[in-house]
């Protein structure tokens, strides 16, 4: 029973912190996310249900980083508060080894990898398109907001459009000069002393196709291979815009593809070594980072025991410069294994190797 209680202490001294580090790096991480993206969202007049899509992919697609950072925050600062209060030396007085009282921190750090792997396999590049999708959709809205008042805007869905007064939220204009060529042998100019821009919705807050409502005008049309020339009065003219990549198409790169979609492409790429290095690379890095916490457990415990001051009180420094040596051998090793100097299950592995190594040292020094 004491033993059972002993588990659970240390399991909740490690979960506690673990789950603070995932939201307060998922804070940061949004926050400058949001610092950069500010501009775009406010301009283009971004509708909540938008930008709360944007937030959630984003949150998802940074957990994969996110997680071994605050599992090894949570792991370093538990350690050191045992290590600080002698509570390692009164476990060990009671019979209980290092690697015993690390019981619990390894089956964490099993579920921690198990949720790794579900993101990284699936969720994470499920995030990434969906991202791109809705930073598409935001942008598409920036037709509405590309016209200025007394200016002349040619990049208007390649029109050439000119009003006096403008009101980009409401879609009003007044005293509107549009000039369409998109017919070169039948340019058209279309006057009107008011002008409206419609919304046209394809689904929940995405924006379909832009209608340009022109009222009290005139048309103007004149051929360019004869002398006609007509013009037509109108008290109501609309003009449908269709909005380009509405679908979000965009390339896309291995990290968007979900596994079963990895797999396939592996196997229907067999005939371009370089495309199938590429993704071969993809499908392992993302089974190597969901063990890293799995590692991190015996590096930050033989560094969250070390007896020096300074060990203490720079966990935070511990575990950034830690990430950042992982991260940096890592991307050395997706470039080895992309070009083929060594097979991709065992480049992707080598920051694994170096944690393992560095692991086991620290783990054995704290192991007395």
């Amino acid at each position: 029973m004491r033993i059972r209680k002993i588990d659970l202490y240390v399991f909740r001294e490690v979960l506690t912190p673990f789950l603070g580090g995932v939201i307060f790096f998922s804070f940061v991480f949004l926050l400058f996310q949001m610092l950069r993206l500010a501009e775009e969202l406010i301009v283009n007049n971004a509708p909540f249900g938008l930008v709360m899509k944007l937030l959630w992919a984003l949150v998802v697609n940074f957990l994969p980083l996110g997680l071994p950072v605050a599992f090894l925050v949570g792991v370093l600062m538990a350690f050191s508060r045992f290590s600080g209060d002698s509570e390692i030396v009164a476990m060990k007085s009671g019979g209980m080894g290092l690697f015993r009282i690390a019981a619990p921190v390894i089956a964490l750090s099993l579920g921690v990898a198990v949720l790794s792997l579900f993101l990284n396999l699936n969720w994470a590049p499920w995030s990434e398109v969906s991202m791109r999708n809705t930073l598409i959709k935001i942008g598409n809205r920036k037709f509405a907001s590309s016209i200025h008042e007394g200016t002349f805007t040619s990049g208007f869905f390649k029109l050439l459009l000119y009003t006096e007064k403008s009101n980009n939220r409401a879609g009003k204009m007044e005293k509107v000069f549009l000039y369409d060529d998109r017919d070169p042998a039948h340019p058209m100019t279309v006057v009107a002393k008011t002008g409206e821009l419609i919304r046209v919705q394809s689904g929940e807050d995405d924006l379909g196709g832009l209608v340009l409502q022109l009222q009290d005008g005139s048309l103007h049309q004149a051929s360019q291979l004869s002398s006609d020339y007509q013009k037509m009065d109108f008290s109501t003219y609309q003009v449908f815009f269709d909005i380009p990549d509405k679908t979000g198409k965009f390339s896309f790169k291995p990290r968007m593809y979900g596994m079963a979609d990895l797999v396939q492409q592996i196997r229907d790429t067999g005939s371009t070594p370089d495309r199938t290095r590429e993704l071969k690379t993809e499908f392992w890095r993302r089974i190597a980072v969901a063990l890293t916490p799995v590692l991190f457990v015996f590096l930050g415990i033989g560094f969250g025991t070390s007896r020096t001051r300074g060990a203490r009180a720079g966990v935070m420094l511990v575990a950034f410069v830690t990430m950042a040596v992982y991260w940096q051998v890592q991307v050395s090793s997706i470039w080895i294994g992309e070009k083929g100097q060594l097979p991709a299950w065992l480049a992707v592995q080598i920051p694994n190797l170096l944690v393992a190594v560095a692991g086991a040292f620290t783990f054995r020094r704290a192991s007395w």
